[in-house]
């Protein structure tokens, strides 16, 4: 779990949405090897993203930066190191969103595979992140299986 956030990082606001990630895949009991803030910065979203699936961690998720201000970089950080990019699982998040909020269609999250990593980029709002997650988990998980061969249920 990785929070993308100046506030954050810099020690003014409190880390809800990464806590909120945390709770949320405890309770599918999807256990998290790894919790760390960083600055909304492009080449610092991209250096982590890299490290992380370089050390070959199956999942990663990304919190904030994905709206429309100047500094909502991680989409853009995030999508040019997707070996596979996988839109589904942003326009379910959207669209469940989309339901709740009007302005979940706002959000320009990515999704894919960085060689054996999925990589997530969530909304920086700990309602946003919750939603997202109650939006695509535990079913995103399936990816895992289609991946390796498995065919999917008939």
């Amino acid at each position: 779990v990785i929070v993308c956030s100046d506030g954050v990082a810099a020690g003014v606001r409190e880390d809800k949405s990464g806590k909120t990630i945390i709770e949320k895949l405890e309770q599918i009991n999807l256990p998290v090897a790894h919790h760390e803030i960083i600055p909304d910065d492009l080449s610092t979203i991209q250096e982590k993203v890299r490290q992380l699936s370089k050390e070959e961690y199956d999942l990663i998720l990304l919190t904030g930066g994905t709206g429309l201000s100047p500094r909502d970089v991680t989409p853009d950080a995030v999508a040019p190191l997707l070996d596979r990019e996988i839109p589904g699982i942003m326009e379910a998040a959207r669209n469940y969103g989309q339901q709740r909020t009007p302005y979940a269609m706002l959000s320009r999250g990515v999704a894919g595979f960085i060689k054996n990593t999925l990589v997530i980029t969530l909304p920086g709002s700990p309602k946003g992140v919750a939603e997202t997650i109650d939006a695509i988990f535990p079913y995103v998980l399936h990816v895992f299986r289609v991946k390796e061969g498995m065919q999917h249920e008939k």
